[in-house]
């Protein structure tokens, strides 16, 4: 799941991502990717740290509070540093990361395929 409220960025990424050759579910607030991420299998998600109605952050919280959610690893997506982003990568051992915008497709392809991997070895 990609979830941005820019649309040039949710466009890029999800194309990024499509390209390489995942299913991409895109959303434009946090209120929808957890409606998303409890409604249908996600395995890994890209967010903003600012997306509306429900931050990047909050809506990380929600998923990481809930036995259904709690292990999808999350890519944070932010324009500058976000401390609490940043405090929460460090707090979920690595199930979340931060990528500072603007990134390249190559580097957004990269992170998730390795927390993929990662992921299908727990």
């Amino acid at each position: 799941m990609v979830a941005d409220d820019d649309p040039e960025v949710l466009e890029r990424a999800a194309d990024a991502l499509d390209d390489a050759g995942f299913r991409v579910v895109k959303v434009t607030n946090g209120q929808v990717a957890l409606q998303e991420a409890l409604g249908q299998k996600v395995d890994l998600i890209v967010m903003d740290v600012s997306i509306p109605y429900l931050s990047g952050v909050d809506t990380c919280h929600c998923l990481k509070a809930m036995p259904k959610t709690a292990k999808i690893p999350v890519v944070f997506t932010a324009a500058k540093k976000d401390p609490a982003a940043k405090a929460l990568a460090e707090r979920t051992h690595g199930s979340v990361r931060v990528l500072k915008k603007p990134f390249t497709a190559e580097e957004l392809v990269s992170v998730v395929r390795g927390l993929v991997r990662s992921k299908s070895l727990i």
